[in-house]
């Protein structure tokens, strides 16, 4: 039986190594295979550190199909033939007589991050102009791609929908020690211990409200969104769409729940998926230790 593979991974922060490793995990031919990235590409404004990522993953697959994170520059444009940005449009796939067809929308609503922090690639849910305009967007990708008869409709965001795998929680205590390490990195000695406070606060949901109502009123057969780490590798089966968190392929901040990547494998009027999750093979035992825990 002919298979169609789709490897799905999110909020990778410019980890070539992680990429690096999940290349060296795949199976199968190139050709049959398809990787969407949710977002969050890179960490810095440098574009060849998201030009290499991406490159590196259209040299292993048909189509490299991503939407920008709220790290990543909106009008991010990759020149490589086979990567494709989906952030306001459709794209349509046939391989092995299997067909996708996928929509997309980049970048996370501004509630979903602390208010002081200076990312290129936020929306503003409060204020109407912008619900309608990304409503209307999405709406008219799918109309597009509803023309070729797609056998799976794939909803491609960086955001997850309000209410669903979207929930903040409490960070643990080395989490507290490994998050003060990466911000003693990006400010001041006197701001980390303060901002590090901030982020350990009670659960909260983190999702878009647009990207709510619009799965609840077009209902995509599957909604692909990283963004909120906490609930990376969550699977959630709603009504008529099947929802994966697929953040996240980077170990920052969470060491021990990173490194995740979602398979889906399509086959005729059928699709079965696993989640899978990276470990360095070749990391010493105390290094693993000190990576990993």
């Amino acid at each position: 039986m002919r298979n169609l593979d789709l490897i799905a991974i999110s909020d990778i922060y410019g980890d070539v190594e992680m990429v690096e490793e999940l290349l060296r995990r795949l199976e199968g031919a190139r050709e049959q295979r398809v990787i969407v990235v949710a977002g969050d590409i890179g960490i810095t404004s440098e574009y060849q550190e998201r030009h290499k990522i991406l490159s590196m993953l259209a040299e292993n697959a048909k189509y490299v199909l991503y939407v920008a994170g709220d790290t990543d520059p909106k009008d991010m444009k990759i020149d490589v033939p086979n990567v494709i940005n989906l952030d306001g449009r459709g794209f349509f796939i046939e391989i092995n007589d299997i067909k996708l067809g996928f929509i997309g929308l980049g970048g996370a609503p501004r509630h979903s991050v602390r208010k002081d922090e200076p990312l290129p690639n936020l929306f503003d849910e409060s204020i109407q102009i912008v619900r309608d305009r990304l409503l209307r967007s999405l709406r008219i990708s799918l109309e597009k791609i509803m023309l070729n008869r797609p056998d799976y409709v794939i909803l491609v965001t960086h955001s997850p929908p309000y209410g669903m795998a979207d929930r903040s929680t409490p960070i643990t205590l080395r989490e507290f020690i490994v998050l003060e390490e990466i911000l003693a990195d990006v400010i001041g000695y006197e701001q980390r211990e303060e901002e590090a406070k901030k982020v350990s606060i009670s659960p909260r949901k983190l999702g878009s409200r647009i990207i709510r109502d619009f799965v609840v009123n077009y209902k995509p057969d599957i909604h692909i969104f990283g963004h909120v780490h906490k609930q990376g590798g969550k699977v959630i089966r709603y009504r008529d769409t099947t929802f994966f968190n697929v953040s996240h392929l980077s170990p920052l901040p969470y060491r021990l729940t990173g490194r995740k990547f979602l398979l889906v494998r399509f086959k005729e009027r059928m699709y079965d998926f696993v989640f899978d999750h990276l470990v360095l093979k070749n990391l010493p035992f105390e290094f693993f230790l000190e990576s990993y825990l």
